[in-house]
């Protein structure tokens, strides 16, 4: 009696239960410590992030993924310093501790030279010019020579074919005037050129190249010429002036603001 009592309690409903509810945990307390917990742990492991500057972004890649870190292209940069695709920088930087996991941006040495604008060359020495165009990938085409008065102005740059400020795609090339004292160091007397009808930039350059300057620069409004567009010269094309002298010019203009002397060289 007692053993048929015992056997169906065992096949109970509640038994049934019971019995299920046991097996799930039993199985709940495997899964969690040989699934949950080891990706627990993993996730929040610490690493030390590895050096991968100077590295190709492949190498740099392969590097991080046998620490568990993924590596991620950031902002390219141009180096001529630096190997073409190598790693410039990185961040996190070197031998930071970071969980594992963790992106790891690189900032690569791009081989396409990015656009630059042109700098101001006056006044700067030929060995300078030449460094600094080089260094913004800019080439130089030709070296005229100019006669000046002031020795100081003497090996130095007077005139530039691009104007400052102009965005320059790589591999323009630029040319440049560089003043020199007259080889027996007298006053000479020269025809002067016409300038009339040219940009400022032009005219610079024209007198530069006879031997004059510009001088001082007048601005007048006019809505019949292009800005920047001589209007007038004095002394005139064709009349005597001493070598080195100041050329003044009239000069168009939209800006109304402008109508006023302007001394471009003391």
């Amino acid at each position: 009696m007692f053993k048929e009592r015992f056997i169906k309690s065992l096949t109970s409903r509640f038994a049934i239960k019971l019995y299920i509810t046991i097996v799930s945990a039993a199985a709940f307390v495997i899964l969690f410590d040989k699934v949950i917990m080891p990706l627990v742990v993993k996730g929040g492991e610490v690493v030390k992030v590895p050096n991968v500057i100077g590295k190709t972004f492949e190498e740099a890649e392969k590097i991080l993924a046998e620490k568990n870190l993924t590596a991620m292209k950031g902002y390219e940069r141009y180096d001529t310093k630096r190997p073409m695709g190598s790693v410039l920088y990185q961040n996190p930087t070197p031998n930071s501790e970071v969980k594992a996991g963790r992106h790891v941006y690189l900032s690569i040495n791009t081989s396409k030279k990015p656009n630059a604008p042109m700098p101001d060359l006056k006044g700067r020495t030929l060995g300078d010019v030449k460094l600094t165009l080089e260094r913004l990938g800019l080439e130089l085409q030709n070296i005229e020579y100019s006669v000046v008065y002031k020795r100081e102005e003497e090996g130095l740059v007077v005139a530039q074919s691009v104007p400052v400020g102009a965005v320059l795609k790589a591999g323009t090339k630029v040319s440049i005037t560089v003043g020199k004292l007259p080889e027996d160091g007298g006053v000479k007397q020269s025809d002067v050129p016409e300038v009339v009808g040219k940009t400022l930039g032009e005219a610079e350059r024209i007198l530069l190249q006879a031997g004059f300057t510009a001088g001082e620069i007048q601005y007048k409004y006019s809505t019949a010429l292009i800005p920047n567009t001589v209007i007038s010269q004095s002394p005139k094309a064709g009349d005597m002036a001493q070598l080195g002298a100041g050329i003044r010019l009239v000069v168009a203009t939209l800006d109304k603001e402008k109508e006023k002397p302007k001394e471009v060289q003391e």
